[in-house]
């Protein structure tokens, strides 16, 4: 929990009093009855301690991922995950991070002792990681940090350049949290690039594409088993709740549930995007359930005077003021957001 701290992130409900939350990018349609169903029944086993080796919930990932289970790693969330990352990580070395990013990357860095050095990408090109960064020498770096698509930028990585990445040899974290969300989720081969290229720590998240942020549930793909191990020792040994297990079991059974879902929040956000850039605002291309705006009125105040909050992305590294994200929910819901706007603007 925080302790005297602002909360840097979306979905704050608990802060700010709103009608409607636009700040957290997860899937607007919930969880299906059959998710909500296996953690309710999960319940009644919760007098026992939950697997601590995710027995069960591994050997499904294992089948949907097309990976050795014991390339798996199990964990309280991605950001859980984020930081046992980092403290795996040799000290003496800076890490990467490719931004705009999360901020879990830097804090996690910063929590461990590793110093943090960041590649700014330009708004010029959509965000977007070019050939150019292939250049860099990256072999004085601990690790290197990138999201695809990006959060907040919502930009994907071309896999041409994410395999040259991985073939420098460098230690990456290739955050896929929001890959479910888009419209080719294959886009990545990530059998063959964590089976190839043992450096490569592959993030994966039940929080965005299932509506499980509340249970907290992700897990890491890598082949360097040594590496995994010691991330493991970076986190109590029960850390994945029996629910959460049950739930993401159950999760992997709805994945044609998820497609649709995806199909539908595609369509919005090419509406909302075209409908957004028609009344002045900057909108940023972007492959997943949100949009980065950029705007001269302060949208982010404006409203949450009408009970709406979306996320302002100026504490960003990259960013500034101006700059904000807008989840995707459903049809009703992004009316009544773009109707908010209208009115903001008049």
């Amino acid at each position: 929990m925080l302790i005297n701290k602002k909360n840097p992130h979306g979905g704050d409900i608990y802060s700010n009093k709103i009608e409607m939350d636009y700040s957290a990018n997860i899937n607007p349609f919930g969880m299906p009855e059959e998710i909500t169903e296996a953690a309710f029944r999960a319940v009644s086993d919760c007098a026992n301690y939950p697997d601590p080796y995710c027995t069960a919930l591994r050997s499904k990932l294992s089948a949907a991922e097309g990976v050795p289970a014991e390339n798996i790693l199990c964990g309280n969330g991605s950001a859980e995950l984020i930081y046992s990352f980092a403290f795996t990580l040799p000290k003496d070395r800076p890490a990467l991070i490719i931004a705009p990013a999360f901020q879990e990357y830097a804090d996690s860095l910063a929590a461990a002792g590793v110093d943090a050095d960041y590649y700014i990408l330009s708004a010029d090109n959509g965000f977007q990681l070019t050939d150019e960064f292939l250049k860099k020498n990256l072999s004085g770096y601990s690790a290197v940090y990138l999201c695809s698509p990006a959060n907040p930028t919502g930009a994907l990585t071309a896999p041409e350049i994410v395999q040259q990445i991985a073939a420098s040899g460098v230690r990456m974290m290739l955050d896929l949290s929001f890959l479910d969300l888009t419209e080719n989720p294959k886009i990545y081969d990530i059998p063959q690039l964590c089976s190839q290229y043992p450096n490569i720590a592959v993030l994966r998240s039940f929080t965005k594409n299932f509506a499980l942020a509340g249970l907290r549930l992700g897990y890491v793909i890598c082949s360097d088993e040594a590496f995994l191990e010691e991330m493991s020792g970076k986190a109590q040994c029960w850390n994945v709740s029996t629910p959460a297990q049950a739930a993401g079991c159950a999760a992997l059974d709805n994945m044609e549930w998820l497609a649709e879902c995806v199909r539908r929040l595609t369509a919005e956000r090419e509406r909302v995007s075209s409908e957004l850039t028609a009344l002045g605002i900057q909108v940023f291309p972007g492959a997943a359930n949100f949009l980065l705006l950029y705007s001269d009125i302060n949208l982010c105040e404006k409203l949450l005077e009408r009970g709406i909050m979306i996320r302002d992305c100026s504490n960003y590294i990259g960013l500034g003021k101006g700059f904000v994200r807008i989840a995707i929910r459903t049809k009703e819901e992004n009316d009544r957001l773009l109707a908010a706007v209208r009115e903001v603007l008049k």
